[in-house]
């Protein structure tokens, strides 16, 4: 038999005592055996690195880090840290409460070394929450996988999906900026880099939903067009040298739509997300900054945030 490949699965972790271990547990029962998971504990004050501790004793594939203190906490940290770490061919990126099938490894390997493509696609399904919505993502039979598909999120899946070529995966960052969405900015650098990609129909992660999630409780209309605007900026700024005019301009509208909704531009540099107005639209970025001046204080900003729209679509 040849020798497998070895493939670095990345888990980030904070404060998953009593959910790690069955994680864990579906990592070593993998039918594919050559892997190491790194896992990086974002600053758990529970017992989460005695648990850890005690797998990695007995299992020398795991391999626990720190996030140091000069790095920012968060999820996106710990994965950079875990890319920087990762010896394996492969890149898997994983979640501290969910579960692997026994064949998540196999499937997803044997995949990408059968067409020879440089990061493939699976598919995820809750096993405690209804899936109606999650399978609304996976339309591989109505799209294919370019930069506008995904931007426009007529395609979408799961940080829990792919596995991909180290080669690509050490070239992109997650954006340690962004506290949500940040799988959105990353899988579109991803494309960005390659659509050299193939889709799998097959179920090989299980997904714990969390009413605490970071998602679930951006509750109120403030905080989502805030998370939003800052998806959509920082994946136009990653992209802003490499992306075509029309996916950029998405980006930038989708921004325009958030500061609408909120009535400030929500970054402290406003003067840098002016320039980017006026340089994708020159003269008719006007509109927007008077829009926003007058709907600041009258509804008078209505009138020119429809002339802008309007402007666009001539």
């Amino acid at each position: 038999m040849p020798e497998q490949t070895l493939v670095s699965i990345i888990i980030p972790t904070y404060n998953r005592a009593h959910l790690i271990g069955e994680t864990l547990d579906s990592v070593l029962a993998q039918t594919y055996t050559n892997w190491e998971c790194i896992v990086v504990d974002d600053g758990s004050t529970d017992s989460t690195t005695s648990v850890l501790t005690e797998y990695a004793q007995n299992d020398k594939r795991i391999k626990l880090f720190k996030r140091p203190d000069t790095k920012p906490k968060g999820a996106n940290a710990c994965r950079n840290i875990g890319l920087n770490k990762a010896q394996g061919d492969y890149v898997v990126f994983f979640d501290s409460d969910d579960l692997m099938t026994e064949n998540h490894l196999e499937i997803k390997v044997d995949a990408i070394q059968k067409f020879n493509c440089d990061y493939i696609i699976t598919k995820t399904q809750y096993f405690n929450y209804t899936n109606e919505v999650i399978n609304r993502y996976y339309k591989f039979d109505e799209f294919s996988i370019t930069l506008h598909n995904y931007l426009t999120k007529k395609l979408n899946w799961l940080t829990l999906d792919v596995c991909i070529k180290s080669s690509i995966a050490k070239t992109i960052t997650f954006n340690e900026n962004l506290q949500s969405g940040q799988e959105y900015n990353y899988f579109s650098k991803l494309i960005q880099q390659s659509n050299c990609a193939e889709f799998v129909n097959k179920v090989v992660s299980l997904r714990r939903h969390h009413d605490s999630s970071i998602r679930s409780n951006l509750k109120t209309n403030l905080l989502k067009n805030e998370s939003s605007f800052r998806v959509n900026w920082f994946t136009y700024m990653d992209l802003k040298f490499t992306a075509e005019k029309q996916e950029l301009d998405f980006l930038l509208v989708n921004c325009i739509a958030n500061v609408y909704a909120l009535r400030l531009i929500p970054i402290s540099n406003t003067t840098k997300f002016l320039k980017e107005i006026f340089s994708m639209y020159g003269f008719q970025g006007c509109y927007f900054v008077l829009m926003l001046l007058l709907m600041k204080y009258s509804n008078k900003g209505y009138y020119f945030r429809n002339k802008l729209v309007q402007k666009r679509a001539d």
